[in-house]
């Protein structure tokens, strides 16, 4: 049972990892393509690391 909680939580890190780096793809291909400014990018970079620091508590 506790190496299914421990299996559980890993892939739970994955998941969070995997959100992190596309939310993060997109957030810079919207800066990219001139959609968004540098400081919405900037503002939104601090949301998504928040995101996933808190994910992992």
């Amino acid at each position: 049972m506790a190496e299914e909680k421990k299996k559980s939580m890993t892939e739970q890190k994955k998941e969070s990892i995997l959100q992190k780096l596309w939310l993060t793809y997109y957030n810079d291909t919207l800066y990219d393509k001139g959609l968004i400014t540098e400081t919405q990018r900037n503002k939104m970079r601090v949301m998504i690391k928040n995101r996933e620091s808190s994910a992992e508590r």
